[in-house]
């Protein structure tokens, strides 16, 4: 009995400090939330700039799973994984497949500039799954082969591409992400 006392009581604060204040009648306590207005209007102010929003999103949250993902199987240089290409997940898959769901729900499945979003998705899907990953799988193969032969050409840099799961959870990441940003800025 005492935590729903002090439950109400954190209730009836807030309340009354959003403007609407509680009375209690015989022991049950109703009340106006007015804070789903005001959120309402904080998502409604940003809704102008939904887009940058989905793509920042998208790279961010894809980017710091990664981070997250690759310190429980590896020990490295978090600051590093960040800012590197591969991995789990494809941050560019996230990017592209948030702005294109968003695109398909804010302005329809069936517009010229879904089908735009749609092609541009696809052609960095494919370069991130196969073009990105074998040049990558490229370049560590002329590093073994500048190392064997005692080289001095400095070698190129590894750009890793991505597996086709990690592109996978990129693109359910990004229709997360893309639907997320619809519904909060509606």
């Amino acid at each position: 009995m005492e935590l729903i006392s002090i439950i109400t009581n954190a209730f009836q604060t807030f309340a009354c400090s959003a403007g609407t204040c509680i009375d209690s009648v015989d022991g049950i306590v109703p009340f106006t939330f007015e804070a789903s207005s005001q959120i309402d209007s904080v998502f409604s102010y940003f809704a102008p700039y939904k887009y940058i929003i989905a793509v920042t999103l998208g790279w961010l949250i894809a980017q710091l799973l990664k981070c997250i993902l690759h310190s429980i199987c590896h020990k490295a240089n978090l600051f590093e994984v960040f800012f590197t290409s591969g991995g789990m997940p494809s941050s560019h898959t996230a990017v592209v497949v948030s702005i294109t769901t968003l695109i398909g729900l804010s302005e329809g499945f069936d517009t010229a500039i879904f089908g735009l979003a749609s092609a541009i998705m696809l052609v960095v899907v494919y370069d991130a799954v196969k073009v990105r990953k074998s040049v990558g799988d490229q370049a560590e193969l002329i590093h073994e082969l500048l190392k064997e032969q005692k080289s001095e050409i400095n070698p190129p840099k590894i750009v890793r591409g991505h597996r086709v799961s990690e592109a996978i959870v990129g693109a359910a990441l990004g229709v997360i992400i893309g639907v997320a940003v619809f519904l909060l800025t509606k």
